[in-house]
């Protein structure tokens, strides 16, 4: 999947305030998958579109 709306295309570009939304949004829609593994790029913008999902507690190792 592609990251949220981010605030520009550098590799250190920040989630807009509705990409952090949609952030959670996407987080929501994935709590009742069975994930197994999360991979992102290293830009900024793709790790903070994961961040609320690798958060949140079933998924911590």
């Amino acid at each position: 999947m592609r990251h949220c709306e981010a605030q520009g295309q550098s590799s250190d570009a920040h989630l807009t305030e509705k990409g952090f939304h949609q952030a959670e949004v996407l987080a929501d829609f994935f709590a009742d998958k069975e994930i197994k593994r999360i991979i992102a790029s290293p830009f900024l913008r793709a790790i903070q579109t994961l961040e609320q999902l690798s958060a949140r507690e079933k998924y911590r190792y």
